[in-house]
């Protein structure tokens, strides 16, 4: 299984702090946010991580060498800012046909089990319930709590499950030739969500399971 860890965005809404200084590199409570990410999947043994860089990308990349020399780290450059579907499409060519992924978006700091969740013998969406969820991807579930829907920032959502941006992802290569579809589909440039390709998997048939965080936080937006 790899990690792959989107840190391409700009952090427009935590200016001026990121003028000089990427978001996942910002500290909280004495540990920058990529430090939480990372410790809670070393702490469990794994090594394989491939970031997903852009704005300051070279400060993530000196980070990373400094910190955790021992990880095998993976580095590409999403050159545009195409959303966060196109920048999990960018490392496919360094996933197994049938490996498995986590995805975990660089601003998402979260309690959660871990453990269980890698564990998963279905994919998994880590969710929490906000008060306004307008600014987040939204779940729509099943009884069983398997995904029904979801649908990134509506104007009028059908739950209050906003997705926090992990993701445990099973069948990886049917996600990728979603993404790719959805990608050719499009004739103007435009972002292309992750949400829409896990939507098309459920659409698809896919048994897609959920989680709650017992804590999360996305830095730069309202806490869920």
């Amino acid at each position: 299984m790899k990690v792959i860890i989107p840190v391409a965005g700009a952090g427009a809404k935590l200016r001026p702090h990121t003028y000089t200084q990427p978001k996942p590199l910002i500290p909280l409570a004495g540990k920058t946010i990529l430090s939480f990410i990372l410790d809670q999947f070393i702490e469990l043994g794994h090594r394989e991580f491939i970031f997903i860089i852009g704005y300051l990308g070279e400060k993530i990349q000196d980070y990373v060498h400094a910190k955790y020399p021992d990880i095998q780290a993976i580095f590409i450059q999403q050159n545009e800012r195409s959303g966060t579907g196109h920048a999990v499409y960018l490392a496919k060519n360094y996933i197994g046909k049938d490996e498995e992924i986590m995805v975990v978006f660089g601003d998402t700091i979260c309690d959660y089990p871990l453990e269980t969740v890698i564990k998963s013998e279905i994919s998994l969406i880590g969710l929490k319930k906000v008060e306004d969820p307008r600014e987040f991807g939204v779940a729509e579930l099943h009884a069983d709590g398997t995904v029904k829907h979801v649908v990134e920032k509506p104007l009028i959502p059908k739950s209050n499950l906003a997705l926090v941006g992990i993701y445990k992802i099973n069948e990886s290569a049917q996600l990728f030739e979603l993404i790719e579809k959805n990608m050719e589909k499009s004739e103007h440039h435009e972002e292309y969500h992750l949400t829409t390709a896990i939507e098309s998997l459920a659409q698809e048939g896919v048994k897609i399971g959920s989680f709650s965080l017992r804590i999360g936080l996305i830095v730069g937006k309202k806490k869920p």
